[in-house]
């Protein structure tokens, strides 16, 4: 007997147990892409967060290599600047030993100077 009511009822109400049935399964659908739409999200922002560690991870080296680069040319540097020096001190040097050198010849042996005079500058001496 209630096997005949039943029947009677989902005979007479079919319609509204199917939309009812309809439902929970859009609402179970929606759920489910809700669900795989959230670990879609949790994935991209996992991955993301991966990249910028990555990018992150080779703009240090980027600094270390130009840090690196940096010092070396500061290095460079600084010895072209001390042979610079150096060249400066043996040229200076040198200026000073000719200056004593022709002074020496002024008041030694001034026809050597002139010859000298002659020479380098392509003169003639006239007395």
């Amino acid at each position: 007997m209630i096997k005949k009511q039943m029947v009677q009822f989902v005979l007479k109400n079919w319609k509204t147990i199917t939309i009812v049935l309809l439902a929970m399964a859009i609402i179970l659908k929606t759920r489910y892409d809700y669900h795989l739409m959230e670990s879609a999200y949790d994935t991209m922002i996992e991955s993301n967060e991966a990249q910028i560690q990555g990018l992150k991870e080779i703009h240090r080296q980027q600094l270390e290599k130009k840090q690196l680069l940096m010092e070396s040319h500061l290095e460079s540097l600084a010895a072209i600047e001390e042979d610079y020096r150096s060249a400066l001190e043996m040229i200076e040097q040198l200026r000073e030993d000719k200056k004593g050198e022709y002074v020496n010849k002024f008041n030694q042996d001034r026809e050597q100077l002139i010859k000298d005079i002659e020479q380098t500058f392509g003169i003639e001496y006239v007395p």
